[in-house]
Order: structure tokens, then sequence, then C-alpha cells
């Protein structure tokens, strides 16, 4: 899949994540040249409670293999041979969860 159109699409998706990171009061900004410059991997950091800064990889598909297994379900965990396990849920889940870590940390 190679042309403008796919980049304008992945940076069209990178802004609208961008904008509810930031709408859910969380501290974010964009990678320079979306992760493609060298020392800049990744296309997105936030500033998650209890994580620091956390580099963000944001794809958009028609299709993610993941969704079946997520459908219906609140959080997916896969755990790769030899390696952590990896948790998986929707983003409105993760802001809801950053929202109540940050007014937790305000509030101390």
């Amino acid at each position: 899949m190679k042309g403008k159109a796919p980049k304008r699409k992945g940076s069209r998706v990178e802004r609208e994540v961008l904008a509810l990171l930031k709408e859910a009061g969380l501290e974010a900004r964009k990678v320079p040249l979306s992760g493609s410059a060298p020392g800049y991997p990744g296309d997105l950091e936030v500033e998650l409670p209890g994580l620091g800064k956390v580099v963000v990889e944001v794809k958009a598909r028609k299709r993610v293999a993941l969704e079946a297994w997520l459908e219906g379900r609140g959080l997916l965990v896969l755990k790769p041979d030899r390696k952590p396990p990896l948790a998986v849920l929707p983003l409105e889940a993760l802001l809801k969860v950053a929202a109540r870590g940050k007014a937790g940390k305000e509030e101390a």
C-alpha cells in the first residue's frame, strides 16, 4: 500500500487520537515525522499516570486481527512466548483509567 492516501489516512488518525488524549486531560504530543526520524520511535508521546512518558504507535486498518478476540470484552491479554504479557483495551477505557489516575494524583 503505497502513495499519498495511506499517509494522509495515517496522519489523520494520529491527529484524532492525539485530540482524544488531550481532551481526556493528558499531556500528549505528536512525534516529529511520525516516528520515521532517527531517535523518535512511535507516532505520539503521552504522559500516563503511574507510567510516565509512553510512546504510542498508531495504526489505521480496515480490520485488525485483535478485534475478534476483544469483541464483547473489556480487556485482551496476549502472552507471547518467553515475553511479558501484553494488554489491549479500547482507547475509551484507557482514557477513563488515566483520568481516574490523574484525578487521584491531583488530590494527593
